[in-house]
């Protein structure tokens, strides 16, 4: 009797191993493959400047609650012919190539400035890309809503067909239209992402390059740099602070994102409006009569990305109190006008003018030319210009070098997000 019940029990566990039930370990179902998959895109790729935020490389996301929705039966920016993940074909998905740095890749191997992923972590995206259902895409390969894939765990009711061009974010170019929210001092249409923070550094050497080797060419002279500080409240509003050395003015700013280009109606421009006050906080020179501390300023960027190498930038503005150490202050009206072009991947050329309108204003208009790099989630300017302002009011009166006379000056930004 007893070798009879030890009889039926190896034949029962036998059979419970041989059933498809168990044909997978519990570390590769595909639940736990996809919950895998997403931890490797989080510590690797959906990182600050990467595949993550309101702007995410490539027009790309693979943050944990946007994934799904923005790889599967999606095709890839960099080469349409492929989807991002092409169901139950890791050899099809352009996502496999890219991590593994396959030939003919466009661009660089993911993920970009961090050690490529293992071997076990590519068998495990590998794996989990075998394990989607081709009942997931229609005829022509887009992602069915509320698809199953191999269990209930992979049902998305709230899934809906979408392309690139289709999806919540409207940009149809794998680079954002502005890299930083500043092209040179003129504020572009970008905005960090909600609950993100934006730490920002200018700097203007005030002595132009023409006062020659004996200051180093400017290098050597006295400079002024901004410190700010912002966040995003929302995807498309952010506040700053910041304090520059020249005047010691403190300069508070909301800046709203309220247009989007591709966005409702294919809007040909994006559009933001920057509002904001600063304080100078300098002590009154003696026998000084100055008509107030306090200047509101008032701009709108509206920018045009023509291709993903071209974008334009329009900003009329106006600040008050701009000549503050006079008694009878002025305010002054200008329209800045810019662009960026993209030479390489991630290097761009950058260039301003701001023209004076009416109001008061310094001896030229405020220009400024140079070159930018975006890496990671950093964004280094480095250019040349004749105003050594950095708060609205500031710059907007122009500068004090002619460039007819070969006269301008060094300077720099850098903004991080994190």
């Amino acid at each position: 009797m007893k070798t009879k019940v030890l009889l039926i029990i190896k034949v029962t566990v036998l059979f419970a191993l041989s059933s498809p039930l168990y044909s997978q370990g519990p570390g590769d179902s595909p639940t736990n493959l996809l919950a895998t998959v997403k931890s490797i895109m989080k510590q690797s790729c959906s990182v600050a400047g990467c595949h993550s935020g309101k702007n995410p490389s490539a027009n790309l996301s693979l943050e944990q609650e946007t994934f799904l929705a923005s790889v599967l039966g999606i095709s890839s920016l960099k080469k349409a012919e492929l989807k991002i993940v092409e169901p139950g074909a890791p050899e099809k998905s352009d996502l496999i190539a890219k991590v593994k740095g396959a030939a003919g890749i466009v661009g660089k191997r993911m993920p970009l400035n961090h050690d490529p992923l293992t071997e076990e972590q590519i068998r495990q995206i590998e794996e989990w890309i075998k394990s989607l259902a081709a009942s997931s895409t229609d005829a022509n390969g887009i992602l069915n809503p509320g698809f199953i894939s191999r269990g209930p765990e992979f049902r998305q009711p709230n899934l809906k067909s979408k392309s690139p061009a289709q999806s919540s974010n409207p940009r149809r170019y794998s680079r954002p239209v502005f890299w930083g929210t500043r092209l040179v001092n003129l504020p572009t249409t970008v905005t960090p992402g909600k609950g993100d923070f934006l730490f920002r550094i200018s700097h203007r050497f005030q002595p132009a390059v023409s006062s020659g080797w004996n200051s180093f060419f400017g290098l050597d002279g006295t400079a002024y740099i901004l410190f700010s500080f912002g966040y995003g409240i929302t995807d498309d509003l952010m506040m700053t602070i910041g304090r520059s050395r020249l005047y010691q003015e403190w300069e508070f700013n909301v800046d709203w994102a309220f247009l989007e280009q591709g966005g409702n109606g294919s809007l040909p421009f994006s559009a933001s409006l920057h509002t904001g006050g600063s304080l100078v906080s300098q002590d009154e020179p003696p026998g000084a009569e100055w008509s107030g501390r306090f200047r509101l300023s008032a701009l709108v960027s509206l920018s045009c990305q023509l291709n993903d190498r071209v974008s334009l930038l329009l900003v009329p503005a106006f600040s008050s109190n701009t000549n503050f150490w006079e008694p009878d202050s002025e305010g002054t009206f200008a329209l800045g006008i810019g662009g960026r072009f993209v030479v390489f991947d991630e290097v761009s050329v950058i260039a301003e003018w701001v023209p004076h309108l009416a109001g008061y204003n310094d001896r030229y208009p405020g220009w400024g030319l140079g070159v930018e790099k975006n890496i990671g989630g950093h964004v280094f300017q480095f250019f040349v210009t004749n105003s050594i302002g950095l708060t609205a009011a500031q710059y907007l009166p122009g500068g004090d070098l002619s460039l007819r006379d070969g006269d301008f000056r060094v300077g720099f930004n850098i903004f991080r997000i994190f």
